[in-house]
């Protein structure tokens, strides 16, 4: 076990030998390692506790960046609410889904969230997120009714109710991406330093707490660890639990498919999607039982609702004359791209001589969603940070679309201001939406060029060619069970 720990020490890549983009920095900050420097002896800065400051360095970025959105005003009669005058949730880029959802979807009351409903013309609409989102949403805002009355016994306050829920929903928020943060430090191995670009990331000041994203994150590096540690079972169930708290974490069984079928070892795929089947059904049939049409609210919306702002659908309709705005069409669409997408990464990762990196299949089959989805709301790209910086730690290509992803925001909310208030044209938003999907597909080439062998996979290097991420699924034990069977 010694042995083995020394070894991943003189093992472990600096940034300062590796990346371009880092080598100026840690200059200015002492230098890199000389030739007798013993790496990993830190007593009390250990990466894992430099990268999770680094991260709450952030979180607490991403508060802020929302916090004017969570102020009031009190009244002659002394009732505080919300106060989102002039605009200030697009002038100030500080909206989120959590605030005003708050009392819109009826967490700001008794009851079951499932359970509540209100008209929208001849309409009746219901809560429109996964079970388990829904759930994670009524359970701050329990927590929110219980401590409010504190708060609201301080005298002359202005934090409205649904401010205090903000407070409430972003310290659980914060709480998953810090968990993130750990799990990624050991999925990256000796490349440990790799993580910052996770822990640092631009995208975390903006986005952590624009919606409810982080947990879904959670669990689908969760489900690639415990495969990593051999356990598929609990990877299933994690990723049938991030099922139910968003739809994308679905798409990580797609990895480990290619991985099944290339590698002739299905028994772990077929543990992993059971279980994830099972769990998914568990969190969802008492719903689906109880309360049918609440439950249908996210695939209904999801089927009728038009493109976002800032798909290449939107791009395209604002500046072309065809109308992309039937959901028919966007459906077949956006589904027919998809798929055609997932069967060539499935062809792709068959034909290639070496085994792909599990980190670098998720990648791919999630980027291929949100570049052909007809909504990528831009907090979506988070989902994207940690997928990318496993899959394709080029310091010197992520950084800079982290920056130019981060852009979208701003420009969107300024655009979303209309012409009468001075909004900006939607000409700015396609450009910084086109440069956003631009860097994607040159990620996308990046990793294809890996996995075709054209270029240098700094993480194979760094772990004497293996993935650390495949478990059961690695080409290793494709190996072992055919010396086993013969």
């Amino acid at each position: 076990m010694d042995q083995q720990v020394d070894l991943q020490k003189v093992e472990r890549v600096s940034p300062g030998d590796s990346e371009p983009v880092a080598r100026d920095f840690i200059n200015a900050i002492g230098g890199r390692f000389g030739r007798f420097a013993q790496v990993g002896t830190q007593k009390f800065w250990t990466p894992l506790r430099v990268l999770i400051t680094t991260s709450l360095v952030f979180l607490a970025c991403g508060f802020l960046t929302k916090a004017n959105c969570i102020q009031g005003s009190r009244s002659d009669a002394g009732v505080v609410s919300l106060n989102w005058s002039g605009n200030r949730q697009y002038t100030s880029a500080c909206y989120n889904d959590i605030v005003p959802l708050y009392g819109g979807r009826g967490i700001d009351a008794p009851g079951f969230p499932y359970a509540f409903s209100w008209q929208e013309g001849d309409l009746t609409r219901y809560m429109e997120y996964p079970v388990l989102g829904g759930i994670f949403q009524w359970i701050c805002g329990i927590i929110t009714r219980f401590l409010y009355p504190v708060v609201d016994a301080i005298p002359f306050h202005t934090l409205p109710e649904s401010g205090f829920y903000f407070i409430v929903t972003a310290l659980a928020l914060a709480f998953f991406w810090v968990l993130v943060i750990r799990m990624v430090v050991e999925l990256t191995g000796n490349r440990v330093w790799d993580t910052v670009l996770v822990a640092a990331s631009p995208l975390v000041a903006v986005h952590a707490f624009t919606n409810w994203d982080t947990p879904a994150i959670a669990a689908v590096i969760a489900a690639m660890l415990a495969v990593k540690r051999g356990n598929p079972l609990l990877a299933g169930v994690l990723i049938g639990a991030g099922t139910a708290f968003k739809l994308w974490p679905l798409y990580l069984l797609g990895a480990y498919l290619v991985l099944a079928i290339k590698n002739k070892n299905l028994k772990p795929f077929i543990t992993m999607a059971v279980s994830a089947a099972v769990t998914w059904l568990v969190v969802n049939i008492p719903v689906m039982i109880a309360y049918p049409a609440a439950w249908n609210e996210f695939l209904r919306l999801n089927r009728e609702r038009g493109a976002e702002w800032t798909t290449i659908y939107q791009v395209i309709d604002r500046n072309v004359p065809i109308d992309l705005n039937d959901p028919v069409l966007l459906n077949v669409l956006s589904f027919g791209l998809f798929g055609a997408s997932c069967v060539a990464i499935l062809i792709l990762g068959l034909k290639v001589q070496r085994t792909p990196r599990v980190a670098e299949l998720a990648f791919l089959i999630v980027a291929a969603f949100l570049l052909f989805n007809k909504v990528w709301s831009p907090q979506y790209s988070l989902w994207l940070v940690p997928l990318a910086v496993l899959a394709f730690p080029q310091w010197k290509i992520l950084f800079p679309w982290m920056v130019t992803d981060v852009m979208v925001w701003p420009i969107l909310m300024w655009h979303m201001l209309g012409e009468d208030n001075k909004g900006l044209p939607h000409e700015m938003l396609d450009l910084v939406v086109i440069s956003r999907d631009a860097f994607i597909v040159v990620m996308i080439v990046g990793v294809i060029r890996q996995m075709l062998g054209r270029r240098a996979d700094p993480v194979m290097d760094a772990h004497a060619g293996r993935d650390l991420l495949a478990g059961p699924f690695g080409a290793g034990k494709r190996r072992k069970a055919l010396k086993e069977v013969s």
